[in-house]
């Protein structure tokens, strides 16, 4: 399972990016509530270095007010330090150490933390790899809503990863996520009723949520839209389109996509591949 967020490109880190830059007098205002003992305006302060907003960029100043702020129990604040230990980011990558932040925030019900720790378990970082701990937290930010948690749970029930393989489950799950726009559950979601596992065989169905994850820039979702409008699978045959979609995937990095544009140019006139490259260039 590929960690997403890619949420929100990566690992789930609360940072927010600022439209414009922060003026010179709030970050004052901000580092006097810092300096004053002010854990969220220690962690704001700390999100100002890591991201270079009113500040120079300065990764190690980032994680000293991290760790101000996380040594006075704020969350937000454990997990973005945990974040740093596990990118090695202003401080040496230590895995075990982004763990130990990781649980305190995930402790306190903090759910992208949770998924941060399910992470680790999971995967063996800084910790014996343990599918079954791995589970239990995924399952704790998914009973809280989070859709990465939800996508998780789903993603574990299908491949019977610390819990019995349950493919109904893993429908339940992946609906929730896909539901809340989580590109991921969508094309497992689709790929479920594709192949009728856990649900009713629907092309349609599975066709609907392989275009919402291909909107979502999943490059897998636009490789099977592709192959649905190539063989007409609950669409009418379409190359052209089917061309587009590959040449999207192929746009956004997949590595798959490249051959499925040679072959099927081949089979096409050049007005054929122009219009598709200007379907694809609209996208």
């Amino acid at each position: 399972m590929k960690r997403l967020f890619v949420f929100l490109l990566v690992f789930f880190i609360a940072f927010a990016f600022a439209s414009a830059q922060t003026s010179a007098s709030d970050i004052a205002s901000l580092r006097a509530a810092a300096e004053n003992g002010d854990p969220k305006a220690q962690n704001s302060l700390g999100i100002k270095y890591f991201n270079g907003d009113g500040v120079a960029q300065d990764l190690a100043e980032a994680a000293r007010w991290f760790e101000k702020a996380a040594d006075q129990g704020n969350a937000t604040a454990q997990n973005n330090l945990g974040f740093l230990y596990e990118e090695g980011k202003g401080v040496p990558k230590d895995y075990a150490a982004a763990l130990g932040w990781y649980q305190k925030a995930a402790d306190q019900g903090y759910t992208a933390a949770q998924c941060n720790v399910a992470w680790l378990y999971e995967n063996g970082l800084g910790v014996a790899k343990d599918y079954e701990k791995a589970f239990h937290w995924y399952e704790e930010s998914a009973a809280q809503g989070y859709a990465y948690g939800q996508y998780s749970v789903g993603w574990f029930y299908d491949k019977g990863l610390g819990v019995q393989q349950d493919f109904g489950e893993a429908v339940k799950w992946y609906t929730l996520a896909a539901e809340q726009g989580l590109p991921d559950a969508q094309y497992m979601l689709a790929l479920k009723y594709e192949n009728g596992e856990g649900v009713d065989a629907d092309y349609n169905e599975a066709l609907y949520w392989y275009n919402e994850s291909a909107y979502g820039e999943n490059t897998d979702a636009m490789l099977a839209l592709g192959f649905y409008y190539e063989f007409g699978f609950a669409v009418d045959d379409d190359p052209v389109r089917a061309l587009a979609w590959y040449m999207i995937a192929n746009d956004y990095g997949s590595e798959e996509a490249a051959g499925y544009v040679t072959d099927l140019s081949k089979e096409l006139t050049e007005e054929q591949i122009a219009k598709a490259r200007l379907i694809a260039d609209d996208f």
